[in-house]
Parts: structure tokens; sequence; C-alpha cells
């Protein structure tokens, strides 16, 4: 197998083309069908229960698929769906590496670590390890998108490309069947904004090809397959481990047909994870009564709602109105409110008159002062910059003082980049730090909870890890103090329960979780 250096070169020539291969067939974007038409849909629906195969149970599904007026497309319960239950498993039709950078160089195949960068002998630019080479032949997962990529003639074919590799997910859309290829095609897809460079775009406008025309019937289909992996694709990951057995989450990103028809809503009623065979598993967050839409939240859920109407927006080409985006307040949680900036109103939050607008202006509900939107922006970009670009990146310590004595001073206490901040600490204290930073831990944890009950937002993903976390801090506290029976109350107790029940079945649990329900004996 070719190994390069830190350049990527090996020496190859980009003067010529390679050798011919033999073209793949392209496929022929069929004409745009009534998605919406009660036999389009039905016949779709026949199309992904055949994709899903045994993924769906014997007898009728909890969901089916409607058209809702204002949404489109979406899933409906056909009976009534109990908390916790299993609503359904879906599995990737497409599924690859995002269009971002990595922190270490993996198979682009498989995703194993590799301990230097080594390209795949077929000359498709992308890393690859020795099982996954194109020379193993046949039993070569990779050797399909290879020979595609062969046949547009990579330039420089002896370099690593990392913009191939960000477009492998796309190109992969080349390889599905026809029902794989129809169910693609049948999903939204929005075209990208007029500021925004694909990845598509990028490997034409750089020229990586000799052979890849921008205006042919290839390049068409490429374009429409990231429009709909743009428009609908999840963030997923493998867990892999590197040659000293260190773990490596490497983020991908996967097209799950069903989950992609669930709508939003800022306060969804189920919950996802992604088990270790990347199949996202979905599962209800509160009661789903019949006829009810099954909804999915499509932005960050402790994010303010100025800022999921712009996430919104810009990402998804829609506004929310749902009830939580109606009130200034997010249901007592203030998590889009800024502080007073008047020191004779220490108390006064500032929140946006009408929130459903972006342009709105912003009254403190104490001393009715009122400041544009283009002021309250400026303050949270501010706060963001010195949050998410400073103090998030710092060691556990500095966050607690950072937190206890500077943020108090100009944002709330459930500020979205205060409650993100603590969500960080949560993260980074672990079981072998001082007394004081498990007690801070504990205090924010229960305080992010107390912001998921106020949204009444159920029994979601975040809540489960915050309950793992405070149990683990918890059973730590005990034992520092000689209290350990203290770790068994009834009470935490129902933190690990909570956290087993929500967590179980993601292949990214924490490694110790399972063992704790053991030793706890709640199950």
């Amino acid at each position: 197998m070719a190994t390069v250096g830190e350049n990527g070169n090996s020496g190859a020539s980009a003067d010529e083309p390679a050798a011919e291969i033999l073209p793949v067939p392209t496929p022929e974007l069929p004409p745009t069908p009534d998605l919406y038409s009660t036999d389009r849909v039905e016949t779709f629906k026949g199309e992904l229960l055949e994709f899903l195969g045994e993924l769906v149970p014997p007898g009728e599904p909890p969901w089916d698929i409607g058209v809702f007026e204002g949404y489109g497309r979406g899933l409906v319960a056909t009976r009534d769906i109990d908390v916790h239950e299993l609503v359904f498993i879906d599995r990737p039709v497409l599924v690859g590496p995002r269009v971002n950078n990595y922190e270490v160089i993996f198979c682009a195949s498989c995703c194993c670590i590799l301990r230097r960068l080594q390209l795949c002998t077929g000359g498709c630019r992308l890393p690859i390890c020795s099982r996954c080479d194109f020379s193993v032949g046949a039993a070569s997962p990779h050797a399909a998108e290879c020979r595609l990529i062969q046949s547009w003639q990579p330039k420089d074919a002896g370099r690593y490309s990392k913009n191939i590799l960000y477009a492998l997910t796309s190109i992969r859309g080349f390889l599905l069947s026809d029902r794989d290829r129809s169910i693609v095609l049948q999903m939204e897809g929005h075209p990208p904004r007029k500021e925004m460079t694909t990845e598509i775009e990028r490997l034409l406008k750089d020229g990586y090809f000799w052979n890849l025309d921008g205006e042919g019937p290839a390049v068409r289909y490429l374009r429409q397959v990231v429009n709909v992996l743009n428009t609908n694709a999840f963030e997923t990951s493998r867990i892999v481990a590197d040659e000293e057995n260190n773990n490596h989450e490497i983020i991908l990103r996967g097209l799950y047909i069903l989950g992609a028809l669930m709508n939003h809503c800022c306060r969804p009623n189920v919950r996802y994870v992604f088990d270790d065979q990347l199949r996202m598993r979905v599962h209800a967050s509160r009661p789903i009564k019949k006829g009810e839409q099954i909804m999915n939240n499509y932005s960050k859920i402790l994010w303010g709602t100025q800022h999921r109407i712009i996430h919104l927006c810009f990402s998804k080409n829609f506004l929310c109105c749902c009830d939580r985006c109606k009130d200034p307040t997010e249901s007592g949680t203030y998590l889009g409110a800024l502080k007073c900036v008047r020191e004779s109103c220490p108390e006064g939050r500032l929140l946006p008159i009408n929130p459903l607008k972006i342009s709105s202006l912003w009254r403190c509900d104490r001393c009715n002062l009122k400041m544009d939107n283009i002021k309250a922006t400026k303050i949270q970009e501010i706060a963001g910059r010195m949050i998410l670009n400073n103090a998030i990146k710092r060691e556990a310590s500095y966050i607690i003082d950072y937190l206890n004595d500077h943020i108090v001073k100009f944002l709330l206490p459930t500020n979205q980049f205060t409650v993100e901040l603590k969500l960080q600490a949560i993260k980074k204290i672990q079981p072998d730090r001082p007394l004081s930073e498990l007690r801070e831990k504990e205090k924010y944890c229960l305080e992010i909870l107390d912001v998921l009950e106020r949204l009444n937002y159920g029994e979601c993903f975040v809540k489960g890890v915050l309950c793992y976390e405070l149990f683990v801090t918890r059973v730590t506290i005990a034992k520092l103090l000689n209290e350990s029976d203290d770790a068994a109350e009834t009470a935490n107790l129902a933190q690990l329960r909570t956290a087993w029940k929500i967590l179980s079945p993601s292949g990214n649990r924490p490694k110790d979780l399972q063992q704790l329900v053991v030793t706890y004996g709640i199950e």
C-alpha cells in the first residue's frame, strides 16, 4: 500500500490523466413526483418498509406517514405510545464522513484509526487501511466506490485529498440500489444558500478530476444527493480505538429516512440514540397519543429561542411557531434572556417582546428598559465568543472560577451560554477531582435538570446523561465523606434507573453504566 509523508505526496505526477477506467453508469434524475399525493405516500411507505426489513416488528407499526398542513410529510402515531417505548428502529441508507476537519486520521471505509496516513492503492486519494484497500479485490468494502472515483480520473492521484473524503458520503449515493435511490430522491432537498460552497462545488472549483463534467448528469445527481443530505442527515459516530487502546469518536453523518420524516418541535415527544451498528433507535420521551405527530427537535434543546429560530431558518428553511418559541421566558427558564444592563436593576431580565421575530425589540421585565435587537445580538455574540472560544476550552477549575466570579456579572444563571459552560464543566470534572469541584458538578447537574423539568422536556437524552453524572458524582462524594450508605438512597438510585432507561440502547453509553446497574441491582 502506498504511504506518504506529512505533505501527503508520494511523488505521483499530476501532469497527465490516469489510465482510462470504464465509466460507472450515472443514475438519471427522475421527474419530481408529487410527494404529497395519497398514492405517492403509500408507494413511498412500501419502499421504506421493504428497505427497513426485519427492523419493523410483525404487525402494524406504531407509526404511519401522513401529510400535515404547514409541515408536509410526517410521522403520526397509530396508537397510544408509552414513555420510554421503542417507536421505531432505522438504519442509514447513506453514511460516511461529515464535511469538517478531523483530529485523527482514519480509514475512509471502516473508520479504524491509522497510525500514519496510508493512501488507497487504487488512486482514489482516500486514506484506507490494509483490510479495506482496493488491492484486496472484491472482498474490499471500499472497492466499488474506489472504482467510481477512479472513473473520474483523479488528478495527482498520489496525494491525500480531504475534500474527496468530505464528499464521500454523497459519492456513495451512486452505489445505491434502484429502490434505495428512489427513496433518497423522494426526500426534500433544499438547494444551498448562495454563500455556501458545498463539497461537490469545491471539487469542481479546484479541479480535482480530469473526467467529471460540471454540467453533466453525474454532477447533477451529486448535487441532488448533497441537497438531500444537507436537509435531512443526522450526526452519528463510531467509537474506535487506536494502537494504544485510546478511544476516539469519529463523527459521521447518516441519512436515516424514517428519522428524517419526523417533523420539528422545540418540545419534542421522542429521543433517539445510535447503537453500535449505527442504527437509530427512537423512543418516546413523553406519552404520545394516537393521532399525534411524532416530533423531533432539529436544534439544540438548551439553546434560547432566538438562536433556535436563526438555526432553523438558515439550515432547515422554516420558522418554528411552537408554544415554547412564543413564550419569551421559555417556561420560566430564561435560556435566551439577558441580564439588564442598568446597574440600578440587578435583578432585571431583558427579553424579546416578540420572540418569533429576530428584529424584535427587547425589554427588561423589571425596569422596562428597551433595547433594539442589534444591541441584544451584539451582547450575545460577545458572550458567545468569550465562553465558547475561550473559557469552554479551559480546565475544570478555571471554568468553575469563571462561572462563580465572572459570568454572574453579565449573564443570567440559566442563560444558554452559562448552561453550555456548566455542561462542559460536568464533562470535565472527573471522580478524581477535589471534593469542592465535585460539589459544583452536583449543583450544575441539578440546575440543568431543573431547566429540563421546567421545559417539560420529558425523558430526553440529555436528562439521561445528567442523571448518570449526578449518580456517579454523589457516589464519589459519599465515599470521600465515608458515607457510602448514602449512595444507595432511593432518590439517588432513581437517577441511575433513569440513566439506564435512556442510555442503555446507545452504542456510546458510559462504559461503567451497565456495571453500576448490576452492582446496585436496579433492574
